[in-house]
């Protein structure tokens, strides 16, 4: 029972995710893999680089880079941390252990070539170094082409590179016996010598027809050199037939084992490729936001990898529009007629929901082979690529028709959640236009009968009424009329603002004026309050839509007035601040709670009241303040005022006057 309570009391701990910074340009998409495991995880984000002296001696190119990189880290909200030293592997692995790291996510930087291969690559060593740690490396952005990693063909240039080779060997080999035969080595062990240089030769070539050109070679010079009777390929001696024979076998087994060592490193690399591709592709597809995004990735990595122009033909409400084209070489445009005359045979693709033109069963004279690009259930367009009749190895195409289905998936997601996105905005305007009206409904109702039952009044006594009754009822009148407007001004912004239609018409202002047009409500309004007003010397002159920044002025007095006892001042003063032009209502009301700060910018809220009241009061003004200065790119913040009382403030940048 109590090994129970203490497992359902255990906390949950979020894993720690950082990433090593570097300057190449590839980190940025470690970054993206780190920032998005630590939002699935629900984990802190650490992003480091160690600074090391051969990174102060770097080029300013690569310091742009770096910083770039650290400020698109910072962008993501990663704390940053900036490591000093020579041993980069060291560093590293006492930062991730002082900061339990659980996942570092690395580069993977290019593949590297000749003797490098052989050394254990950067990630393999920080796993040695940091075995409990998890370790995820991504591929950088630069595209390898499919022809890199096609099968070998022999041509020229392989035959002279494996004649030098051969050569080579050889020439090693006969030194080695040289030296043997001074030291009165038996000729036999000579000749053991020369079957290990056939071997040797056949493992690098790794081809039947140079195995044999060496173990002919490597049998006439030991014959010739070192059996006897010397400088004469007669010999009389069993064991160097046998050795002989042995070099002929050895040379067959040596190729085949050469040949085969070549075949699955080619096909590892082929499949290491095409994995490659994939998740690079996927990685991309999975940051675009909008379906041109993913059109453009699809068919830019299309290009890349194939090295070949891409056509798209969109596909919408059952009607073929304007192709776009993705030149492989941008330095260098593609003729685009072809693709214009064969757009027949493309519709033939998505009519066939199979590939057609080139290299298919389908029109396979066509320049261009022809991809479908849609899904089960949704169809956008047939994708392009030239061929021109071309022979193209079997796993590019593979990798690219599976580019192109994971660029339609995609799509398809995108655009679901576009809709998605539309369809709650459209719940959302729904449920606001229904509050609206019932706010209207309810409110209006109130001032509105206030009026009629005055005029109504008015109508049938005042010939009885004394002037000052009179006076009175007109008073009411025009009091319960400014809240009508007040509440009608404010519900009229609101919609505005929910259709997406309020216009935000920026342009040079002066601040005080603004203000001074923003209380005429105020003064109107109100008669319970004494209102000041101190204004600062200086021309605040901001960028700002005047009707909507005096609408900001008279709801946060109008606020005051509202929530604050008779008889208590209200201030209002404007001053210059870090580049902004603030302005401060300040009352000396019952203050507002901590609890309530973070909501009574929300829509309808009114505090402890009820959100209908008999005051008039909607609970809109506070959220028009924010909505106006969000498009401003103002803030608007509350604090308490001393010794009591509240201080609404609201900053807008200001317009440098030279």
């Amino acid at each position: 029972m109590d090994s129970q309570s203490s497992f359902a009391t255990e906390t949950f701990k979020p894993p720690v995710v950082a990433v090593y910074l570097t300057s190449d340009p590839s980190t940025k998409q470690a970054v993206d893999a780190a920032y998005q495991e630590a939002r699935t995880t629900g984990g802190k984000l650490h992003a480091f680089y160690v600074n090391t002296p051969e990174m102060n001696l770097s080029g300013s190119k690569a310091k742009d880079s770096l910083q770039s990189i650290l400020n698109y880290a910072s962008s993501f909200g990663a704390h940053i941390s900036v490591l000093n030293g020579s041993d980069p592997k060291y560093l590293i692995g006492e930062f991730c252990r002082s900061n339990s790291i659980d996942l570092l996510v690395l580069n993977r930087p290019a593949e590297p070539k000749g003797f490098a291969r052989l050394k254990p690559t950067f990630a393999q060593q920080i796993s040695a170094f940091l075995p409990e740690t998890k370790l995820m490396t991504v591929p950088g952005t630069m595209t390898i082409h499919a022809s890199h990693i096609q099968p070998e063909k022999k041509d020229l240039r392989s035959n002279v590179q494996n004649f030098f080779l051969i050569t080579l060997i050889i020439m090693l080999t006969t030194l080695l016996c040289y030296g043997l035969d001074h030291a009165n080595v038996d000729e036999f062990i000579q000749a053991q010598i020369f079957i290990l240089g056939v071997l040797v030769c056949s493992v690098s070539t790794g081809s039947i027809f140079w195995s044999l050109v060496s173990a002919m070679a490597c049998d006439l010079l030991f014959v010739f050199l070192f059996a006897q009777p010397r400088l004469s390929i007669v010999y009389n001696s069993q064991r160097l037939s046998m050795a002989i024979a042995m070099a002929f076998v050895v040379s067959l087994f040596g190729s085949y084992i050469g040949i085969k060592l070549k075949s699955e490193t080619r096909s590892a690399q082929r499949s290491t490729w095409a994995t490659q591709m994939l998740l690079e592709t996927t990685h991309q597809l999975h940051a675009a936001k909008t379906p041109i995004d993913v059109i453009e990735v699809t068919c830019h990595k299309l290009a890349a990898i194939s090295e070949r122009d891409v056509v798209y033909y969109p596909y919408i409400d059952e009607i073929f529009h304007d192709p776009m084209y993705f030149d492989h070489d941008e330095n260098t445009p593609s003729d685009h007629a072809q693709a214009e005359k064969e757009l027949l045979i493309a519709k033939e693709a998505l009519k066939r929901h199979d590939n057609t033109g080139s290299l298919t069963k389908y029109y396979p004279d066509a320049k261009f082979i022809y991809f479908p690009w849609e899904t089960r259930t949704e169809t956008f367009g047939v994708i392009g690529i030239r061929f021109e009749q071309q022979t193209s190895d079997p796993l590019e195409l593979m990798v690219l028709r599976n580019i192109v289905a994971d660029g339609a998936q995609t799509l398809e997601a995108v655009i679901q959640e576009i809709e998605l996105q539309q369809t709650n905005l459209q719940k959302e305007s729904d449920l606001l236009r229904s509050n609206l009206l019932k706010a209207l409904s309810h409110d209006i109702r109130t001032p509105l009968t206030a009026i009629l039952g005055n005029v109504s009044n008015y109508r049938l006594s005042h010939d009885c009424m004394t002037s000052e009754q009179k006076a009175k009822i007109w008073d009411e009148i025009q009091y319960d009329s400014l809240n009508m407007y007040y509440m009608v001004e404010n519900l009229l912004t609101a919609a505005r603002m929910d259709s997406s239609s309020m216009p935000v018409k920026l342009q040079p202002e002066l601040l005080n004026d603004v203000v001074e047009t923003g209380m005429d409500y105020p003064y109107k309004a109100n008669v319970t309050h004494p209102i000041t007003i101190e204004e600062t010397d200086d021309l605040l002159v901001a960028n700002m839509d005047a009707s909507l920044i005096a609408q900001v002025v008279s709801n946060l007095v109008t606020n005051s007035i509202h929530h604050t006892p008779d008889g208590t001042p209200i201030k209002i003063r404007t001053y210059a601040e870090d580049g902004m032009a603030v302005v401060e209502v300040s009352d000396e009301g019952l203050g507002i709670k901590d609890s309530m700060k973070d909501k009574i910018f929300d829509i309808f809220y009114t505090g402890d009241a009820p959100c209908f009241d008999s005051t008039h009061y909607l609970g809109l003004g506070l959220f028009l303040c924010k909505a106006i200065l969000d498009a401003h790119h103002g803030i608007i913040e509350v604090h308490d005022n001393k010794p009591r009382g509240s201080v609404f403030s609201f900053r807008i940048p200001l317009l440098s006057i030279a």
